[in-house]
């Protein structure tokens, strides 16, 4: 099977070839959800912008078009709306110049559609691709011309607000509005046009039905990594047909990503990299970063330097992964926790950290602060008050990753560190806020969800009551949770969702689980007391919800002043 794959825009792709759509494909399906976010996206693009995929068949200029006929369908809607605003304006070279995009002369001299669609002919060829005026339009008569319809209509009509705030711009003359409406039109035209997508084109249509299959068992596109690689790829040519390095090269990255426990991907990988050394930019945007960055001179250090990255990016994600030294093992749990919490935004910085302690440009202490204290801020504001996601924060950690990186003194490099620790610190949450969200930690089969993140508190907390950095070493996998107050209301007289509180919660040894059982708090008091547990839970000559609730507050107070303070 011969296939090729290679970034194409829009407009090369329209230019280039005529596209056929199989009666056998799903007919056009977009409902207005899908339309309008289509839009935002051409809307917000500058320039370059990945749409993923499309999979044809054929040769001689005309293909089957087996996967992206969605797409494709809505870029031809989008630019006859285009086109149609430009006649309204009686911009005619403008609107004949898109028309070459939806219809144009053959190498026969004949007349067609770029896009050829049997299942909604003739519906899409005279109420769409048509210049108005030239077809007698078609009424809509089945579910995917009635689509069809509305997402022209819904597109239609954006573009009609767009040219409606430009008329109601009291900055814009009487005389200026038709050029700034007609400029607005081009600017959307060339957005439009140069959309990127990668097109993977086969020998015949077996070919192009089992790759469109892949895909779909992926459950998505071809996506920005597929892009990446064939950019770098067209730049490191192979030098035998045996031999291609660069293509291993990025395969070991793929193989070590799947061999991993953790979920990771090429994708936020490929973004991850690049914010840790080069300008902030959101993931629609990557590809064109990529690109206009990535040249013939630079590519093999590009690609060499992902490969080297990736290592440090599976650690930072799989820990357990990594060899550790005992004195290195505050980084290793650090980035535990951030696993624990599901947080992927401190990453860019991260990768900073471990490449310049890699490299002998940080020293041990200097990482063990950075990563305690990035831990410290995500547990108190993702993990327990659950602070909403901010861009802010994401481009905070890609610029400081930026600046470790081109500090070129210790004390330059602490410096970027301690700012950092600092913005952080400002936008903590207060007090008040985490003890209320703190006290709702619970753990029990009802509130399992919960139970990793309240046993990961538990061990912190345990640690500093006994003695903090100079605590004897315990091995917490031997522990398990103990309810102070049983689970059993019979017996405890207190309601489920209280006994879950982390206030009833305490570490013990399995041994001692196990003694302790299902009694009372009155019938575990003395066992408690001989093995030394907190002296205020054994002084309380009764555990109901009022002490479960003080003793949350004592620990939030501990979590809050002393264990995650950076």
């Amino acid at each position: 099977m011969l296939v090729t794959s290679n970034g194409r825009t829009v407009g090369t792709l329209l230019s280039a070839g005529f596209y056929k759509i199989p009666r056998f494909q799903r007919p056009y399906s977009w409902d207005r959800a899908n339309v309008e976010e289509f839009w935002t996206d051409v809307v917000d693009s500058q320039g370059d912008y990945f749409i993923g995929s499309m999979v044809v068949y054929g040769s001689g200029g005309t293909f089957g078009l087996v996967d992206g006929q969605q797409r494709l369908t809505t870029i031809t809607l989008l630019l006859a709306a285009v086109r149609n605003s430009f006649l309204a304006l009686n911009s005619e070279k403008e609107a004949k110049g898109i028309q070459t995009m939806i219809e144009r002369v053959d190498a026969q001299g004949n007349t067609r559609f770029v896009l050829q669609a049997e299942t909604s002919h003739p519906f899409l060829q005279s109420h769409v691709q048509s210049v108005p005026g030239e077809a007698r339009r078609e009424a809509s008569t089945t579910p995917e011309e009635r689509a069809i319809e509305q997402a022209f209509n819904v597109l239609s009509g954006k573009i009609r607000s767009a040219l409606s705030a430009i008329e109601a711009n009291p900055a814009e003359s009487l005389e200026s509005k038709p050029k700034a409406k007609i400029a607005q039109l081009i600017a959307l035209r060339d957005k439009v046009l140069s959309l990127v997508v990668v097109l993977v084109e086969v020998d015949n249509e077996d070919d192009a039905t089992m790759i469109f299959q892949t895909l779909n068992s992926r459950g998505k596109d071809l996506e920005v990594s597929d892009l990446v690689k064939s950019h770098l790829l067209s730049l490191l040519k192979a030098t035998n047909v045996d031999l291609d390095q660069a293509r291993d090269r990025w395969n070991s990255i793929l193989e070590s990503f799947a061999e991993s426990s953790a979920d990771l991907s090429m994708n936020r990988f490929l973004l991850h990299s690049w914010l840790s050394r080069h300008d902030y930019v959101g993931e629609k945007e990557l590809f064109k970063a990529i690109k206009s960055y990535v040249r013939a001179n630079n590519a093999q250090n590009f690609l060499d330097t992902l490969s080297d990255e990736a290592k440090l990016y599976r650690t930072a994600q799989e820990p357990n992964s990594g060899d550790w030294k005992k004195p290195q093992l505050p980084v290793k749990y650090a980035l535990g926790a951030l696993m624990l919490f599901r947080m992927r935004q401190p990453l860019p910085m991260v990768l900073s950290l471990l490449r310049a302690y890699e490299s002998g440009a940080i020293k041990l202490a200097i990482l063990i602060k950075a990563m305690r204290g990035i831990e410290c801020y995500h547990f108190i504001a993702t993990a327990v008050t659950n602070q909403p996601s901010s861009g802010g924060v994401s481009r905070m950690y890609s610029a400081s990753a930026r600046s470790l990186l081109n500090a070129r003194t210790p004390d330059g490099r602490i410096r970027v560190i301690n700012e950092l620790l600092g913005k952080l610190r400002d936008r903590l949450p207060s007090y008040a806020e985490f003890e209320a969200s703190f006290l709702e930690l619970r753990s029990s089969r009802m509130f399992a969800s919960q139970v990793p993140l309240v046993r990961y508190a538990l061990i912190r907390l345990y640690i500093e009551q006994h003695g903090g950095e100079d605590a004897p070493p315990v091995d917490f996998s031997q522990m398990t949770i103990e309810h102070l107050a049983p689970q059993s209301f019979r017996k405890s007289g207190v309601r489920a969702g209280d006994v879950a509180r982390i206030g009833n919660l305490t570490l013990v040894s399995q041994q001692l689980n196990e003694e302790l059982g299902d009694k009372s708090f009155a019938a575990k008091r003395p066992i408690l007391a001989r093995a030394g547990v907190e002296p205020e839970i054994v002084a309380e000559g009764k555990w109901t919800a009022r002490e479960i609730e003080a003793r949350g507050k004592r620990l939030a107070k501990l979590a809050f002043d002393n264990v995650w303070t950076f």
